[in-house]
């Protein structure tokens, strides 16, 4: 094969930056890097339009959040029309360990008066704004009503990782937490049926999970009306997903590479995260490593990296040996507090967790926990969330970006 470099408009770019987010999901601010689901927007839009919900379905690793953050988020803000406005607020959550005070998190980050207050008033109206949700099935229209940041606009809610409210069904013992989830469920399909709140819902889950929706009689229905079953990516389509970030990003790419990441990456979706990851390393790799600014990156840099076959490990193993001993075991208590089995899957889920609750578990100072979390999610690793730069308490909510860092870290 011709040994072409891949370039076009984007190839005259002087800025050499990183296009490739790793395991986390690609962002909204993102979107002009996501390439290879061009066009799959039209039928969940769609389906949202007419039902106000659609699940997203789909395998780990399929690239469910990605999708709506990249897909569907942008068309709603360009002004996707429906019956009463063009405009619309995105509330994002996730189930987590507190499903309805998450949410009403989620509510108080579109509150600008909240924003303005001190953290004791803010504690405050979190406290009013998870009772008002808890108070009646009815709590998640009334607190869209109460927000004057809706008024005249759609209000999408989305719920990323819907799997993770499975958790509450691990333990019947748990009655609060049985209580909990059901009544989070009312709250989201009593919204969608309002007629007083142009009220939207979209969930994202894994389709392993989706046998524990018969719990929830109403939300099986629903499901049922409308879902969307992501499709597996074509060959085309994760060339594009390759080729696509490093034209953007001002890089270089052999046609030799490209052939060679279709290849590794093969037909299972649950590969699609590693090979971001193993894209984001090899960038890396090459960026530091070139010896002019006309190289390409080629299959030297890929397998420097360890490819798709060892690279994360690696990559957690570095991260993992610059701690101290004493952090390396609270380290193991970390991330086995990060991770569970949820629901009838044998298959386990992420559980983000408060920092300061990770602390009580591992037995260690806040600070410890800390300096071990920015050890894995400094710029270029992306191994834990939040995202470098986001200064980390008490109250942040540490997670794993990925399910594949649980079943690949080898560790």
């Amino acid at each position: 094969m011709e040994e072409n470099i891949l370039q076009d408009e984007y190839s005259g770019i002087n800025t050499i930056i990183n296009p490739f987010p790793g395991l986390r999901p690609f962002s909204v601010d993102e979107s002009y890097l996501f390439f290879g689901r061009e066009g799959q927007s039209d039928e969940v839009l769609l389906k949202l339009a007419e039902n106000r919900f659609v699940a997203v379905v789909g395998p780990s690793g399929s690239g469910k959040s990605s999708f709506i953050y990249c897909g569907v988020i942008p068309i709603l803000y360009g002004g996707f029309m429906t019956d009463r406005t063009s405009n619309w607020s995105v509330v994002v959550s996730r189930p987590g360990a507190g499903p309805i005070d998450n949410l009403a998190d989620a509510i108080l980050t579109h509150d600008k008066t909240y924003q303005s207050y001190d953290e004791e008033n803010k504690q405050i109206k979190k406290a009013i704004t998870s009772t008002l949700l808890r108070s009646s099935s009815l709590g998640l229209v009334e607190a869209v009503q109460q927000t004057k940041e809706f008024k005249d606009r759609n209000v999408l809610i989305l719920i990323d990782q819907f799997e993770e409210l499975f958790r509450f069904k691990k333990n019947e013992e748990n009655k609060d937490s049985i209580n909990e989830s059901l009544a989070f469920v009312n709250l989201l399909m009593e919204a969608i049926k309002s007629t007083n709140a142009p009220i939207y819902l979209i969930i994202t889950m894994r389709s392993d999970f989706i046998g524990d929706c018969a719990a929830f009689p109403e939300l099986t229905e629903s499901i049922n009306q409308s879902y969307y079953m992501i499709p597996q990516m074509t060959r085309k389509q994760k060339q594009m997903a390759i080729t696509g970030p490093v034209l953007v990003g001002g890089g270089l790419m052999t046609p030799r590479l490209v052939q060679r990441l279709l290849n590794d990456v093969g037909d299972n979706p649950d590969q699609l995260p590693i090979m971001q990851h193993s894209l984001m390393r090899t960038w890396d790799f090459w960026t530091d490593n070139r010896t002019n600014v006309d190289e390409h990156i080629d299959i030297e840099h890929y397998e420097a990296i360890g490819t798709m076959k060892s690279a994360l490990s690696q990559h957690a193993d570095e991260a993992y040996d610059e701690l101290t001993e004493e952090e390396r075991k609270i380290c193991e208590v970390m991330f086995k507090a990060l991770t569970e089995k949820a629901g009838d899957s044998s298959s386990g889920v992420r559980r983000p967790t408060r920092l300061a609750e990770v602390s009580a578990i591992a037995s260690a100072s806040e600070e410890a926990i800390i300096r071990i979390v920015e050890k894995f999610r400094q710029p270029g690793r992306s191994l834990l969330m939040p995202p470098a730069g986001i200064p980390l308490d008490a109250d942040s909510v540490v997670d794993i970006s990925h399910e594949s860092l649980m079943r690949i870290w080898v560790r």
